[in-house]
């Protein structure tokens, strides 16, 4: 089974991109009202471990936790492949990258900084990703290029149609393969002038129709532990 777990991914603006490698024959919005907040870490290890982990993760130290493998779905996998994953791989180069975001609004860092930096971050993960197609049971790959650009950037429509249409190459690089496909994020994204907030709603996408209505980002973990019986 492949993963494409992408950050802050939108279905609107997947719709407004024309996003049609990421739309597979199901899609929709995810349900996260369930949370209090839309916090990435929270609704990673949530999504994990299909279980509702936001008491558990402190705001101040939440980038410093990680789930253990047995608590989630992939260890139900003989092998598996998870690549920069919050609360369970997330790789300590985004600790640059948000020291440049803190920065920015310190006038310490331009926004060129920032982005150079997510970039970079985004091709290593691809190049990780692709590379491990078809070697394991089950491959998740976690690319946080929407949410980061969009945070700085989300009202520059050019800029976030560069970063939509890269997501949709990515996915049209898997989407021939014979394995299962889940694209899934945590949280959309709104405007807040040219700035991005996360907003309520999250997005999935299925290779194959399952029939979902507006799903809670929890469901997902029996779905995918139901993948070992095909």
């Amino acid at each position: 089974m492949i993963i494409l777990a992408l950050d802050a991914l939108d279905v609107d603006q997947v719709i407004k991109y024309n996003c049609n490698h990421l739309m597979q024959q199901e899609y929709g919005k995810t349900d996260i009202s369930d949370f209090k907040q839309a916090r990435t870490v929270v609704l990673w290890a949530s999504f994990l471990t299909g279980k509702n982990m936001e008491s558990q993760i402190p705001i101040k130290t939440q980038w410093e936790f990680n789930v253990k493998s047995e608590q989630t779905f992939l260890n139900c996998f003989d092998s598996y492949k998870a690549i920069d994953v919050p609360a369970f791989s997330h790789k300590s180069s985004h600790i640059k990258e948000r020291e440049l975001l803190k920065g920015y609004f310190q006038e310490k860092a331009t926004v060129e900084e920032f982005d150079d930096i997510v970039w970079k971050i985004h091709e290593e993960n691809k190049k990780d990703f692709l590379s491990a197609i078809g070697k394991f049971d089950i491959i998740i790959g976690y690319f946080n290029l929407a949410d980061s650009i969009g945070h700085l950037s989300f009202g520059l429509d050019e800029k976030m149609a560069r970063v939509y249409q890269e997501l949709d190459q990515l996915a049209r690089r898997i989407k021939d393969s014979d394995e299962s496909i889940l694209i899934i994020s945590d949280h959309g994204m709104e405007a807040v002038g040219r700035y991005g907030d996360h907003s309520k709603n999250g997005f999935y996408s299925f290779k194959q129709k399952r029939g979902l209505d507006l799903p809670k980002i929890t469901s997902f973990y029996e779905l995918i532990r139901s993948e070992i019986e095909k």
